[in-house]
């Protein structure tokens, strides 16, 4: 008999959000993405998930090393291969084809016997309400139709009623706005207005007066990485007349108080990854670990991974490790964080050629060992210059593995796909450990509705 709480996943990515869920206990019924790559690395993580269920580790450690493929593994166990398949629903959210979304998203809960959808997670892909995008484009929020994916959001909450939602966006969303009416105030009206109808935690009144009191910066839950996103967690308005303190649930977050958090930087999130020279690595299998003293977050990091993978690094230009030796030296000589200006001033020589010098002056960033990292974005996919490795003797950006766990994908998490995609992945992803601490308050609170009502009764 099922005891686990079930999730579905929307805007999936390479499953950053509905990792934690999963890491929480949390079944994932159904991940919607529509990038081919993403969903491979969706279904390689799915399958983990079902090998460790079934006390196949040893299979799923063989094809991390490549000694084994995937479709070997479902030859060999095609309940497996069925399970991941329902799981993975590979669609873009439009009019013409939500219908057929929902269908796919029923035929994995009739699958995987799971009549219930307690909680439904995700957020529409982010740029349309990014700072930046918005000061290139004024009109951009007029005319990009992402802007509107919400709405089919609502519709999947209409039709599938789960007793949570979790809603995760860029903090731009705050100040958005179309045709003069506030993007973010309509939003909370709208997941109000729907039936059944949902409250945002703590409340409507609250949220609007003091959003960005629901900023989450990811830094202050245990992840080496400064990330703030602004989380939406609603509830059906029904579940009120049974446990009214579950408003209370977003203020739990807020205030953390588990030991573990915060205190996380660079050098605990890669400092005992093998050391690599521009060029060198593998895009899959690396290797096996060394041995030496570890942090906390690296043996959290390396739980349950044989080795290191998704560990190659850029080939760059020597102009490029130039101006990177440059910024590293700038720094250990004493003489602070250097930004495009200092360069331009000590090391004329080394300007790039690009127009605009004035309007990124720190398109170069060092990753700093004691502090957390700057925020992974996507654009890490295109160049590596606002990731630079704080080791001189490496003197090179990040790996598609350093970035990893900056964002805390554990080591055994397989990023799919050429490294321009896997980069593009991590960059576009919710942090699990984020995404963990999430989980593990809305489970507490579903225990209390459901655990507390019937212990035999199927949920």
């Amino acid at each position: 008999m099922n005891n686990k709480f079930s999730v579905i996943d929307l805007f999936a990515g390479c499953g950053g959000l509905s990792e934690g869920f999963a890491q929480a206990g949390f079944r994932v019924i159904a991940q919607v993405e529509m990038d081919k790559w993403a969903c491979e690395t969706l279904k390689t993580r799915q399958l983990y998930y079902r090998l460790r269920g079934a006390g196949q580790m040893r299979i799923y450690h063989r094809l991390l090393r490549e000694r084994i493929s995937r479709d070997d593994i479902f030859e060999k166990f095609p309940g497996i291969k069925q399970s991941v398949e329902h799981s993975i629903v590979q669609a873009e959210f439009t009019r013409e084809n939500l219908d057929t979304v929902l269908n796919r998203i029923d035929a994995s809960r009739a699958f995987h016997n799971a009549p219930k959808v307690h909680v439904v997670v995700g957020g529409p892909p982010c740029q349309p309400y990014s700072l930046v995008g918005r000061s290139r484009d004024p009109e951009r929020m007029e005319s990009d139709t992402r802007h509107f994916l919400y709405e089919y959001y609502l519709r999947i909450l209409e039709k599938l009623q789960p007793d949570f939602f979790v809603f995760e966006n860029v903090p731009g969303l705050i100040t958005a706005s179309i045709k003069g009416k506030q993007t973010f105030t309509k939003m909370l009206q709208d997941f109000k207005s729907i039936s059944p109808a949902y409250n945002i935690a703590p409340s409507f009144d609250e949220y609007e007066k003091n959003p960005h009191q629901y900023v989450l910066d990811s830094s202050n839950y245990g992840v080496p990485q400064k990330r703030k996103r602004i989380i939406f967690i609603g509830y059906k308005e029904s579940l009120l007349d049974i446990k009214p303190r579950i408003k209370n649930v977003f203020k739990k977050i807020i205030n953390p108080t588990i030991p573990e958090f915060g205190g996380r930087v660079v050098e605990d999130a890669i400092r005992d990854l093998p050391p690599l020279q521009p060029g060198e690595g593998d895009d899959e299998w690396y290797g096996g670990y060394s041995t030496e003293a570890l942090t906390e977050y690296q043996r959290k990091m390396r739980r349950g991974s044989p080795g290191v993978l998704n560990h190659r690094a850029r080939h760059h230009m020597q102009n490029d490790l130039s101006r990177y030796r440059f910024f590293i030296e700038h720094h250990l000589n004493g003489n602070g964080a250097a930004d495009l200006i200092d360069l331009l001033a000590e090391r004329p020589e080394l300007a790039p050629e690009h127009a605009n010098l004035d309007e990124f002056v720190d398109r170069f960033k060092v990753q700093w060992w004691n502090s957390p990292a700057y925020t992974i974005m996507a654009h890490i996919s295109k160049d590596g210059h606002y990731y630079i490795h704080p080791d001189l003797n490496q003197c090179r950006s990040f790996t598609v593995r350093e970035a990893a766990r900056c964002q805390s994908f554990p080591d055994n998490y397989k990023f799919e796909g050429p490294r321009t995609e896997q980069f593009r992945q991590v960059g576009n992803a919710v942090p699990p450990m984020l995404s963990h601490v999430i989980a593990l308050n809305i489970s507490c609170e579903l225990k209390k509705i459901y655990v507390s009502q019937s212990s035999n009764k199927q949920i």
